[in-house]
């Protein structure tokens, strides 16, 4: 499943007083073709109101919540609507921006006042020119485009992947923010569904977790008051007793359930494990069968084609369509013992076949010996595979015993501590029983929430093995893409590996497999060579800059299309010579056909990084149309007013240097 991220073509922004433009041309007039754009200027000309721009004119007033399961919380939430209002004197009154975006081959053309990000008017470009009525059916038609399911996992996909701003959530160091983006675009079908069972996991879980605090409570007062309340020297020293004994009784019953629950997980682990290497004993022996029929038919390479099938018949199944004799085994050993020795296999007369038959045969001999010992090696995994589910089933048939039997015992002790009770002055006995009463129920409440979150666990398994088959098809591609991309980048060796990560959805419950990215950096600063895999562990430059390789990689394997990849401040983090190294990264999106671009909000900095993103255009005119520089459109500052041609003259030698390489 591919989807299709946006490429944005045009923007159009009126009577916002951040841009007020110049004389012949007010406000801002964009128009982005394939490869880098960048947005120049200096602190406080609205660089990064602009990227913002951008996102919000195709997403509206919705911001997403942090990656993680996350329960009954909704996957967005509303966005300050006033954001670009309160950056202006006249609260953006009659500001607009306009935008034009691409979805592979259709066009989005979006208009929004930017006072609220109120909707003005959005259709689909094309002979009809179809309109868009109102922001529910406008958020229907972005997923629709994307390819996917719901405008929420479009949201996810864009803050993410397209949309790199100031305030940015990581990605290839975040596993569940990968898990999400994994899930939306591979498996748009299950995708809702998908959120619904976490949602029913997280809440079960998080009920019976709350009920159970409540019940160790309730459990004590009971203890206490039935000592408090105890009339009868001996009623009240056997209901301690048998309290005590019942506590004990209750927190074995506990421990085996967890045993138990714990045992049953290793046991489906086990099965899920033999019937995955059963497959495997089963494709490697179906390749091994075939690899026997295509030698033998080298060897049959001179007969009829019905000679051939005659005798391929009497070796594969050992079956003589000649006289039907069902077992003729003496015959087809007969045969494979020709074939081995490069006889005849009709008369067993020795013979040369030919040079090209014996090499290919000895060829495919050499596979078949090689896949036969995989065959091999895979019947002893499966045979001890058999065994650890077998020890497996006999551990989970002790413990289910002794489950049993520690809940046996703690009912007769709730029996004989009732029997007790109504020994009791019926003040005490009414309180007592009335707790009592509370426990057992509450007890079944935690039993019916952690059923409710185990129903939904065997379902959501299925679903989620979906996902972790579906990045797997792709893992090869992705890690080659960013494999190579990094190389050029970081003098250090970098490396990215399919790892995926086993967590619960809830807090209690079962683990689960998503699938899930690292990076491995091997530093070699210090003595041997150091394995970086955290977060921690690396620089800001390489964090983030691992991060938009990722995010391009991504784009490029998972996307149809093209894309725009937007990102702010890529100057900030990198010295002068990677500085070279990113201009030389941003270039490489150069597309006539502008079906990638990507548009870059950076500081007029001198070094590599501008004219190395614009390398691949010639001549000053061509570099210069590439740049959207606020220090002539947008609203100056007071230092802007004083240093403008200073400024102005340092884009100018930017724009004239031939970049480093």
């Amino acid at each position: 499943m591919a989807v299709l991220f946006p490429t944005f073509q045009s923007l159009d922004i009126e009577n916002y007083l951040l841009y007020p433009g110049t004389e012949k041309t007010p406000g801002l007039k964009l128009k982005f073709g394939g490869g880098p754009w960048i947005i120049l200027g200096v602190n406080g000309l609205g660089k990064s109101t602009l990227l913002l721009v951008l996102k919000h004119i195709l997403l509206g007033a919705v911001s997403l919540r942090p990656p993680g399961f996350g329960g009954e919380r909704a996957d967005i939430v509303a966005a300050d609507k006033r954001m670009f209002a309160v950056r202006v004197s006249d609260g953006a009154k009659n500001a607009t921006a306009q935008a034009e975006i691409r979805f592979g081959p259709r066009v989005l053309r979006v208009k929004r006042s930017l006072n609220d990000l109120s909707l003005i008017s959005a259709e689909i470009i094309n002979a009809q020119n179809e309109s868009i009525a109102s922001e529910l059916d406008y958020q229907t038609i972005v997923a629709t485009l994307m390819g996917v399911s719901r405008f929420e996992d479009a949201v996810r996909i864009l803050e993410r992947v397209t949309f790199f701003l100031e305030t940015r959530e990581t990605l290839v160091w975040n596993s569940a923010a990968q898990f999400e983006v994994f899930r939306a675009i591979l498996t748009p079908e299950n995708s809702g569904q998908l959120r619904e069972l976490e949602k029913e996991i997280v809440s079960s879980d998080s009920a019976a977790r709350n009920i159970n605090a409540a019940l160790t409570r309730l459990v004590k007062r009971r203890e206490k008051i039935s000592l408090q309340q105890a009339s009868e020297v001996a009623v009240r020293a056997e209901l301690s007793r048998v309290a005590a004994d019942l506590d004990r009784a209750s927190k074995i019953e506990i421990t085996r359930q967890l045993e138990f629950d714990e045992c049953e997980q290793r046991r489906t682990d086990a099965r899920l494990a033999l019937k995955r290497i059963e497959r495997d004993v089963d494709d490697t022996a179906l390749k091994y069968e075939r690899l026997k029929f295509d030698l033998l038919r080298h060897s049959f390479a001179e007969l009829p084609p019905s000679d051939q099938y005659v005798l391929m018949k009497l070796v594969s199944e050992h079956k003589c369509l000649a006289c039907g004799e069902e077992h003729a085994d003496a015959a087809a050993a007969e045969l494979e013992e020709r074939q081995k020795d490069g006889q005849c296999l009709v008369c067993g007369t020795a013979k040369d076949f030919g040079e090209n038959v014996v090499v290919a045969a000895d060829a495919l001999k050499e596979k078949a010996d090689h896949v036969f010992g995989e065959l091999v090696r895979l019947r002893a995994k499966l045979a001890n595979a058999a065994d650890q589910f077998s020890a497996a089933e006999d551990e989970y048939k002790e413990i289910d015993n002794a489950l049993e039997l520690s809940q046996q015992k703690s009912q007769t002790l709730r029996n004989e501590y009732r029997s007790l009770v109504k020994k009791l002055p019926n003040k005490e006995q009414s309180s007592l029983s009335e707790d009592e009463k509370n426990i057992v129920y509450m007890r079944r409440q935690v039993s019916e929430f952690r059923r409710e979150r185990e129903r939904a666990e065997e379902k959501i398994e299925l679903l989620l093995s979906f996902v972790v088959n579906k990045t797997e098809e792709i893992r090869v591609s992705i890690e080659d893409k960013f494999n190579i991309t990094a190389k050029d980048f970081f003098a250090e060796n970098v490396r990215l590996v399919y790892e995926p990560r086993h967590d619960r959805i809830g807090q209690g419950g079962r683990s689960f497999e998503f699938p899930a990215f690292e990076v491995e950096l091997t530093s070699t600063a210090t003595e041997g060579n150091f394995i970086r895999r955290k977060l921690s562990q690396v620089s800001l430059s390489q964090r983030e800059y691992l991060d938009i390789i990722f995010r391009l990689t991504l784009m490029e394997v998972l996307g149809s299309g093209g894309g725009t990849l937007i990102f702010d401040g890529p100057e900030g983090s990198v010295d002068a010579v990677f500085a070279q190294k990113a201009g030389n990264l941003f270039s490489k999106t150069r597309d006539s056909d502008g079906e990638y671009n990507n548009i870059l909000a950076c500081n007029i900095v001198e070094g590599g990084l501008i004219p190395n993103s614009l390398k691949n255009f010639q001549g000053m005119g061509r570099k210069r149309e590439r740049i959207v520089n606020l220090v002539e459109l947008g609203a100056p500052t007071a230092a802007l007013n004083v240093l403008r041609s200073e400024y102005n003259k340092i884009v100018d030698d930017l724009l004239k240097n031939d970049p480093s390489t």
